[in-house]
C-alpha cells in the first residue's frame, strides 16, 4: 500500500554517559545506545509492558505518560534501524485503540490491538516510527497524516534507558545501583546520561529570516491544542463551551489554531523564537511559526516565511503495510522500503 510520509530529520548532539559538564561521553555513543536497544528488546522475548525506561507518577510535571518499545529492526547493510514506540494517552472515547501488553517486542499482530471498550489491561495510545541512522548521528521521525511524532516522549524513552537499562549500568547483588562501566572496569557512580538532538538545518532559508528580521511585519503562531497534554485541557472546554458542545466531547479532540501578532521582533525576541522552536521536540508536522514579509521585496522572501522550512523535512510516498491500518505499520516492511529509498531520502537533509 503507498502511503504518503512526512520525515523530519534530527541531529544526534549527545548520546552517552558524561561527567558532569562533559563534552565527550565516557561511556557510549549513538550507535553504541542504538544497538543496545535493540538486543534488549529482543532478550528473553521480552513484553512491552516490560519496555517502558521510567515512571509516571501522579504528581509528575509531564506532558506524556508512558512510551513502549513495540518494534526494534535493524539493517545490517547501511547500519541502519527502525524503531515503533506506542505512546499511552489518556482513554478517551471509542475511536481509540489499546494495545495488549503482554505482547513480546516485534510480535505485536492484529490482535493485539483493541478498539473501544477497551480490556482493563489494554494500553491506550498511538504508535510513532522512528528511523534512526548511526552513520549519520540522525533520527527520523515518520508520520501518516496525523501531527503527532512522538520525538518528545522518545527522547525522554531513550535517555532514560540509558541511565537504568544500558549494558553500562552496574548493580550490586542487592540491586543497588553501583555507577556505569564498560568491561571489568570500576563502576563510576557520578556519570550522567544524556541524549540530545536539535532539528537539521535548512541555512538558505533559516539566513532569510535572520538577516531581514527588520523587514518582518507579524508572526503568525499555529498551535495543535491536544487532550494528551494536561495544560490544554482548560482551554479546549472553554472552547467546546463557546462552541456548544459538553466537556467530554472537547476532550475527545485536537484543535488547530491559528493566531498572529503585527510587530518586528527584536534580535533577541527572534532568537528566543527560534531556539524555543529548535528545543521543543515534541513540535508536531502542523504546528509551526511563521515571519510575514512585505508581498513586494527585493531580497526573495515569501509572504510568510514558515519557520518549519528552515529545517530539513520532506515528503515521500511510500510503500507500507499496516498491522491495523491507520493505526500501526508491519515495521520489516517499512525497514525495506525505507532501505531501498535510502539515497533520495537521506538527500533531504544531506544536500
Amino acid at each position: 500500500m503507498i502511503e504518503t510520509a512526512s520525515l523530519r530529520f534530527h541531529k544526534v548532539k549527545h548520546c552517552g554517559l558524561y561527567k558532569q559538564l562533559g563534552r565527550k561521553a565516557e561511556f557510549g555513543s549513538f550507535k553504541e545506545i542504538v544497538e543496545n536497544v535493540k538486543n534488549w528488546s529482543s532478550h528473553s522475548n521480552r513484553l512491552v509492558h516490560n519496555t517502558c525506561t521510567y515512571e509516571v507518577s501522579a504528581d509528575a510535571d509531564m506532558d506524556f505518560l508512558e512510551t513502549y518499545l513495540v518494534s526494534a529492526k535493524h539493517e545490517s547493510s547501511t547500519g541502519d534501524y527502525v524503531f515503533a514506540t506506542w505512546n499511552r494517552t489518556h482513554n478517551s472515547g471509542d475511536s481509540v485503540y489499546g494495545l495488549d501488553p503482554s505482547t513480546a517486542v516485534d510480535s505485536v499482530s492484529k490482535g493485539a490491538l483493541h478498539k473501544g471498550n477497551l480490556p482493563a489491561k489494554s494500553i491506550p495510545g498511538y504508535a510513532s516510527y522512528f528511523w534512526l541512522i548511526p552513520s549519520s548521528n540522525t533520527i527520523a521521525t515518520i508520520t501518516f497524516g496525523v501531527p503527532r511524532t512522538g520525538m518528545k516522549p522518545f527522547a525522554y524513552w531513550l535517555e532514560s534507558f540509558i541511565r537504568a537499562e544500558s549494558r553500562y549500568v552496574r548493580f550490586d547483588k542487592e540491586d543497588k545501583f553501583l555507577g556505569y562501566a564498560a568491561g571489568t572496569s570500576a563502576p563510576n557512580p557520578d556519570l550522567h546520561p544524556r541524549f540530545e538532538r536539535s532539528l537539521h538545518r535548512n541555512l538558505p532559508k533559516r539566513d532569510i529570516i535572520i538577516k531581514y528580521r527588520s523587514h518582518i511585519t507579524g508572526v503568525v503562531r499555529r498551535i495543535n491544542l491536544t487532550r494528551t497534554k494536561a495544560a490544554h485541557l482548560t482551554v479546549l472546554e472553554k472552547l467546546g463551551s463557546l462552541m456548544g458542545v459538553s466537556s467530554q466531547t472537547s476532550n475527545q479532540i485536537d484543535v488547530p489554531l491559528t493566531y498572529e501578532l503585527k510587530y518586528t521582533p527584536s534580535e533577541a525576541d527572534l532568537d528566543a523564537i527560534i531556539k524555543a522552536y529548535e528545543g521543543d521536540s515534541s513540535t508536531s508536522n502542523w504546528e509551526d511559526v511563521g515571519f510575514k514579509f512585505p508581498a513586494s521585496n527585493a531580497f526573495g522572501a515569501n509572504q510568510i516565511e514558515w519557520l518549519s522550512k528552515s529545517y530539513a523535512k520532506g515528503q515521500a510516498s511510500i510503500d507500507v503495510a499496516w498491522v491495523v491500518p491507520g493505526q500501526l505499520l508491519d515495521m520489516q516492511v517499512l525497514l525495506n522500503t525505507l532501505t531501498k529509498r535510502r539515497s533520495e531520502l537521506v538527500a533531504l537533509f544531506a544536500s
